[in-house]
C-alpha cells in the first residue's frame, strides 16, 4: 500500500519504477487459491479515520474495487455493535485493492533486490539476478528491518539520529492459517470473529465476506502464539489452530496452508509517517510503522513519502 501509493503520485510527473520481490503486487494486502477456495489472508478489511483517506476509500467504493463488508466491532460471537466505522472488502478480493492501484505502472514482480548502494548524488538498486538500476531517489517500504539488511549490504551507514529512530521500529508475527471447509464455517455474521482469548486472533469466513465460492476460512493466529510456534510444523499449527476455532465443518484434507507473515503489524511504531533519510542521496522510510498501522496508515506514508521526495528533488 505505502510503495504504490508513493508510486501513483511521483509517476505524475517523475519516471517510476516498482520492484516487488513478489509474484504479484499488494505484500499483505494478500489472496491465495486453493481449489476453488479463495483467501484473504493478510489484511482482512479497510476502515477510514481520516478526511482524506475516505475520499479515497469512496473513490474504489465508485470503481467497483471495495465494498462495505459491515460496520461496528466484531467480538468472540461476530457482531457486537455500531463503532461508527464501515469495514470495506475488496470487492473480488483484497488484492483487488493493490492491483488498482499498480495499474499503469511500471511494476516489475518476481524481482529481488540484494543491496541498495550510492555514490555522492545517486543510488545502485542492486538486484538478486545480477543486474542493477541506478536512481536519483528510493522510496523503500520493505519491513525496516529487511530495509536495512539491502542497505547494509550496498555499504551504506545512516546517520546516528536516523539509525536509532529505525531501530525504535519493531514488529509482531503472525501464522495465518486458510482452510477449505466440508461445509459452512458457523461463525456469526457477519463472517467474523475476534476471540478475547486462546491463540487466535481473528478468523473469517471468506465465502460469507463473498471473496470464496466454496466454505473457506481465515485464521491469524496471535502474536504469542506466532512466535511460540514460528519454528513448527505447519501440520501442528493447523490441528492446534482448527481445534481452537472448533468450526461447524472440517478443513478438507490437502487444502490447508500456513502463511508465515514475520512483519505482520508494528508493535513499535515511528512518530511520523515517513523518515527522509539524512546526509545521503534522496531515501525515504515509509510503510505501516511509520505513523499508523493498518491499510489507512500504509496509504498515508506513501502519501508522506512522496510528498517528502518531491520535497528535495524539486
Amino acid at each position: 500500500m505505502a510503495g504504490l501509493t508513493a508510486a501513483r503520485l511521483l509517476a505524475a510527473d517523475l519516471d517510476v519504477v516498482v520492484l516487488d520481490k513478489g509474484r504479484g503486487v499488494g505484500g499483505r494486502m494478500a489472496t491465495r487459491r486453493i481449489g476453488d477456495a479463495t483467501f484473504d489472508h493478510g489484511a482482512q478489511f479497510v476502515t477510514t479515520h481520516s478526511p482524506g483517506f475516505a475520499a479515497t476509500v469512496q473513490g474504489w467504493v465508485d470503481d467497483g474495487v471495495v465494498s462495505p463488508w459491515f460496520r461496528g466491532r466484531i467480538g468472540p460471537s461476530g457482531l457486537t455493535g455500531d463503532d461508527g466505522h464501515t469495514r470495506f472488502r475488496g470487492t473480488v478480493s483484497m488484492n483487488a485493492v493493490a492491483k488498482h492501484l499498480a495499474r499503469e505502472l511500471d511494476v516489475r514482480t518476481a524481482t529481488r533486490v540484494a543491496a541498495l548502494g550510492h555514490d555522492d548524488t545517486s543510488w545502485q538498486v542492486v538486484l538478486d539476478d545480477g543486474g542493477h538500476l541506478d536512481a536519483d531517489a528510493v522510496v523503500v517500504t520493505a519491513p525496516v528491518p529487511q530495509a536495512l539488511d539491502l542497505l547494509a549490504a550496498g555499504g551504506v551507514v545512516l546517520s546516528p539520529g536516523d539509525a536509532d529512530a529505525l531501530s525504535r521500529i519493531a514488529y509482531d508475527p503472525c501464522l495465518a492459517l486458510m482452510a477449505a471447509l466440508d461445509g459452512p464455517s458457523g461463525l456469526g455474521k457477519p463472517g467474523a470473529v475476534d476471540p478475547v482469548d486462546g491463540p487466535i486472533d481473528w478468523m473469517a469466513d471468506n465465502q460469507a465476506k463473498e471473496v470464496s465460492a466454496v466454505p473457506a476460512v481465515t485464521i491469524h493466529a496471535t502474536a504469542g502464539y506466532s512466535r511460540d510456534h514460528w519454528e513448527s510444523e505447519d501440520a501442528l499449527v493447523a490441528h492446534e489452530l482448527l481445534a481452537a476455532a472448533a468450526l461447524a465443518a472440517t478443513a478438507i484434507p490437502g487444502a490447508v496452508q500456513i502463511q508465515r507473515w514475520r512483519y505482520a503489524k508494528p508493535s513499535v511504531a515511528h512518530p511520523e509517517p515517513c523518515l527522509a533519510a539524512a546526509h545521503i542521496p534522496p531515501l525515504v522510510f515509509a510503510g505501516d510503522a511509520f505513523g499508523g498501522a493498518k491499510v489507512e496508515g500504509a496509504a498515508l506514508s506513501g502519501v508522506a513519502a512522496a510528498e517528502a521526495l518531491r520535497s528535495v528533488l524539486a
